[in-house]
C-alpha cells in the first residue's frame, strides 16, 4: 500500500458514506454558515435616521410635514446629526409654535425609516452620529476574531484535539458567546461578545471542508469542493429572504445561533477523521473507523487485521514534523509564498468592500444583497473551466486584470445604484473566482509538509487584510477611494502573478526541494496551456522539471 488514498479505496471512497458526508453533513453545514455569517450585515444596517422632534401630537401636522420644518436639509438630503430649534408659544397665539433658522444636537434621540427594517443594533442603540464608528468597530473586531481564530485553533485541531471534537468547540464558542448580544446594550460587552463569537466562526468552515475533503478521493475533491461552494452560495442567497420576513436584528441574532446548536446532533454520527488519527499513531481508533466507512460502502470482505496491519506500514512511512520556518530556506519557495499571502489579502479586501459597500449605494438592500450573492454561483464552474484549459498562471493574471478593470468600472457608476450594483456583482463573480484559481495555485505550489499550513496562514492574511474594510469605506477620500485602492491592488497582483509558476499538469511538490524546483523548465514567458502542456512535462514524479532529459530524448527519436 503506497499511500492513503489507495487504503480509501479498498474501503471504498465514491460509494454511500461519501455522498452521506457530503450532501448530509457538509452541504447543510456549509448553507447554514454562509446564511449566518451574512446575517451580520441585516443585524448592523444604519437605515436613514433623523433627530426626534417632540412635539407633533400638538400639531395637526403629518410626521412628513412635521420632519420638514423642523429637520434640515444637508448636501440635498435630510440632516442625521441636528435639528432646528422649536419654541412653543403660549396658548392662545396665531401658530403654537416656532421655528427658530438654529440648529441644534439631537439631544431628544432619533426616527428611523422603517420600510426595511424595524429595528436593528444601530437604531436600538442609537449609534448615530459621534457614535456611528461603533458598527465599523463591530465588523472589525468579528474580522479580528476570524483571523486570529483561523490561526490558532486549526492548529490545536491539527496537534490535540482532532478535527471533529474542535468543530463542536467552535460551535459551542459561536453559540454562547452570540446568543446574548440579542439583549446587550453596552457597547464594549457587545465588542467582546463579537470578538469571541469571530474566533470560532471561520473554524466551523475549516474543520468540516477539510474533513469531508480527507473522506473522498483525489478524483472526486473537485466535486466536493463545488458542493460546499454551492451551498455557500445558497446560504448567502436566502439571508435576504431571512432579513426581509424577520426585520428585527434580536431575532436574526437568536436565529443564527440555531445552525450551531442543531449541529450537535451530528455528534453520535460523524467519526473523527482517519487521516488524522492515523498521523497521531491511533492505529485501534482509525481501523474502527474505516471499518464504519467499509461497511456503509458494502465492503464486508475488509477485516481489521488488514487494516491495522496497513495502517502500520504507513505509519512507518510518515515524515516526522516540520516547521514552518523551514521554508525561509528556499528562496523561490519564500517569494512563491510571500506573494500568495499577498493576493489573498488583496482578494478578500476586494470581496470585503463589495459585501459592505454596495448594500448601502444600491437602492433596495435585500435585492441587492440577493443580486451580490447569487452572482458567486458560477465563479466556481468558470474558475474550473478557465484554469483547465488556459493554464493556472494565465487565468490568474487574465482575471486579476478584469476585476481590477471593473474596480476602475465603478468609479464612474457611484450614481447610478443600478449600474453599480451590476459592477459590484461582477468584481465579486471574478474576486470569488480568483480566491478559488488561488487556493488552486497554493495546493500546487506549496509542498506536501506544510501545504495545510501555509494554506491557514493565506486565510488568516486574507481575514486580517478585511478588518480595514469599513474604515477604507469609510474614509474621508471620496466614494470612489476604495475602488481606486482595490484596482492598483489588483494590478500589482496581476504583475505578481507572472512570478508564479504554471503548475498544470505537474504533480503536487511533495518536498521543499520539489517546491523550489517546481516550474523548472517551464520559461515565465510562455504561455503553457491545456493543448501544449505535454511539452513541458517532467519525466517522473520524482524528478519535478527535469525537462532536459525529456527534450533530449525527443530529440533522439526524430533522428532516428
Amino acid at each position: 500500500m503506497k499511500d492513503f488514498d489507495e487504503l480509501m479505496t479498498v474501503v471504498g471512497s465514491h460509494g454511500p458514506y461519501q455522498r452521506w458526508i457530503m450532501f448530509g453533513v457538509v452541504g447543510p453545514i456549509t448553507f447554514f454558515i454562509g446564511f449566518t455569517v451574512n446575517l451580520l450585515l441585516f443585524q448592523l444596517k444604519v437605515p436613514d435616521h433623523w433627530c426626534h422632534v417632540p412635539g407633533i401630537e400638538n400639531t395637526s401636522l403629518s410626521p412628513e410635514e412635521w420632519k420638514n420644518l423642523t429637520i434640515p436639509i444637508e448636501s440635498g438630503e435630510f440632516s442625521s446629526c441636528s435639528r432646528y430649534k422649536v419654541e412653543w408659544l403660549e396658548e392662545g397665539a396665531e401658530e403654537p409654535f416656532l421655528i427658530h433658522n438654529i440648529t441644534e444636537d439631537c439631544e431628544q434621540g432619533w426616527e428611523h425609516d422603517t420600510s426595511e427594517f424595524l429595528e436593528t443594533m444601530a437604531t436600538k442603540n442609537e449609534w448615530f452620529c459621534e457614535r456611528k464608528n461603533y458598527i465599523n468597530h463591530i465588523y472589525s473586531l468579528t474580522q479580528s476574531g476570524h483571523t486570529i481564530g483561523t490561526a490558532i485553533f486549526p492548529m490545536i485541531a491539527d496537534r490535540f484535539t482532532g478535527r471533529w471534537l474542535m468543530f463542536y468547540v467552535a460551535l459551542a464558542i459561536h453559540a454562547v458567546f452570540t446568543f446574548p448580544i440579542a439583549w446587550v446594550s453596552s457597547y464594549s460587552i457587545i465588542y467582546a461578545l463579537k470578538f469571541f463569537a469571530g474566533l470560532a466562526f471561520e473554524t466551523i468552515n475549516m474543520m468540516t471542508y477539510i474533513s469531508s475533503l480527507e473522506f473522498l478521493a483525489p478524483e472526486t475533491r473537485t466535486t466536493g469542493s463545488l458542493v460546499t461552494f454551492v451551498a455557500w452560495t445558497f446560504g448567502t442567497c436566502s439571508t435576504s429572504l431571512a432579513g426581509w420576513l424577520i426585520p428585527r436584528f434580536q431575532y436574526l441574532v437568536v436565529i443564527s445561533c440555531i445552525p450551531a446548536v442543531c449541529g450537535f446532533l451530528y455528534w453520535r454520527y460523524l467519526p473523527e477523521s482517519p487521516r488524522w488519527l492515523l498521523s497521531k499513531g491511533k492505529i485501534s481508533e482509525c481501523a474502527t473507523n474505516l471499518l464504519l466507512i467499509a461497511r456503509s460502502n458494502h465492503k464486508t470482505e475488509v477485516t481489521r487485521m488488514q487494516l491495522e496491519a496497513e495502517l502500520r506500514i504507513l505509519w512507518n512511512r510518515q515524515e516526522k514534523e516540520v516547521s514552518l520556518l523551514e521554508v525561509l530556506r528556499y528562496p523561490k519557495l519564500r517569494v512563491r509564498a510571500l506573494i500568495l499571502f499577498f493576493m489573498s489579502a488583496c482578494l478578500f479586501l476586494s470581496y470585503g468592500v463589495v459585501f459592505l459597500g454596495v448594500t448601502v449605494l444600491s437602492s433596495n438592500f435585500f435585492l441587492s444583497h440577493f443580486v451580490l450573492s447569487i452572482s458567486e454561483l458560477p465563479s466556481n464552474g468558470l474558475g474550473w473551466v478557465w484554469t483547465h484549459y488556459l493554464g493556472r498562471r494565465c487565468t490568474c493574471i487574465l482575471s486579476f486584470l478584469t476585476t481590477a478593470a471593473f474596480c476602475v468600472a465603478a468609479t464612474f457608476c457611484l450614481e447610478d445604484k443600478w449600474a453599480m450594483l451590476a459592477v459590484a456583482a461582477c468584481i465579486r463573480l471574478f474576486s470569488t473566482q480568483l480566491i478559488y484559481i488561488v487556493t488552486i495555485q497554493s495546493a500546487e505550489i506549496f509542498p506536501t509538509p506544510i501545504r495545510s499550513t501555509l494554506f491557514a496562514w493565506m486565510v488568516v492574511c486574507g481575514l486580517g487584510a478585511m478588518v480595514a474594510t469599513p474604515y477604507i469605506l469609510h474614509s474621508d477620500y471620496g466614494k470612489s477611494f476604495p475602488y481606486w485602492l482595490l484596482a492598483s491592488l489588483l494590478l500589482l497582483c496581476a504583475f505578481l502573478g507572472i512570478f508564479l509558476p504554471e503548475t498544470i499538469g505537474l504533480p503536487l511538490p511533495q518536498t521543499f526541494r520539489d517546491g523550489e524546483e517546481l516550474g523548472k523548465g517551464r520559461p515565465l514567458t510562455t504561455w503553457i496551456h491545456y493543448w501544449n502542456q505535454h511539452r513541458y512535462m517532467p519525466v517522473s514524479s520524482e524528478e519535478p522539471g527535469n525537462l532536459e532529459l525529456k527534450k533530449g530524448l525527443t530529440t533522439c527519436e526524430k533522428e532516428n
